[in-house]
């Protein structure tokens, strides 16, 4: 079964579409993967939730679902046939959506390869899943979060780059995401700790 995307609220999907259009008109010398794009070729797809875990977020044992924050609506950018880059959403304290940003480089990519490589999975074609982005940014981690929308485990599929001991595009279980997480947060705050006692001394 196809990924399950969450349908997102109309304002973030006008915002992002009017920006577009926007650049498309009369800035695309600023945005180099959309120099080449028309209001005609242009188009986005695949919405998604943006999720951020902070590093103080991080232990064992941990809720992935409750620790990490939603920040917003992310959408693959199409010129003609090819995903050129991404365009997120954000909410305001008013609770109103507007344009956020728009992106292009290895992430872009990298976050396509994910979702037709999660589309693959056994697990997902038998269940029901929904995509979302996780950004871990203390420990450089950005992730394909399959979210389970029956009874069973989320996964999580890391997107290149991603540290050791993560390997890109290879599903885990939360659990051992989650495990993988942790040591590499130890490491994080180990190594600031050391700095400042340097600086101390």
């Amino acid at each position: 079964m196809p990924l399950k995307a969450t349908k997102p609220p109309t304002a973030a999907r006008k915002a992002v579409h009017s920006m577009l259009a926007r650049i498309v008109t009369t800035a695309t010398d600023h945005v180099t993967a959309l120099r080449s794009a028309t209001p005609t070729s242009v188009a986005i797809s695949t919405p998604h939730r943006v999720a951020v875990l902070d590093l103080d977020r991080i232990h064992s044992g941990m809720s992935l679902r409750t620790a990490a924050h939603k920040k917003g609506w992310r959408f693959l950018v199409h010129n003609g046939d090819k995903v050129v880059a991404t365009a997120n959403s954000s909410m305001t304290g008013k609770g109103k959506h507007d344009f956020a940003h728009i992106t292009h480089g290895k992430f872009v990519a990298g976050t396509e390869r994910a979702i037709r490589r999660a589309e693959h999975l056994d697990k997902v074609r038998n269940g029901r899943f929904e995509p979302l982005l996780l950004q871990v940014p203390a420990i450089n981690v950005v992730a394909l979060w399959l979210r389970n929308l029956d009874k069973g485990e989320d996964l999580l599929m890391p997107i290149s780059p991603a540290p050791k001991p993560l390997r890109p595009y290879h599903a885990l279980s939360t659990g051992d995401f989650i495990a993988v997480l942790t040591e590499l947060a130890y490491r994080v705050q180990r190594d600031h700790a050391e700095a400042h006692r340097r600086r101390r001394r």
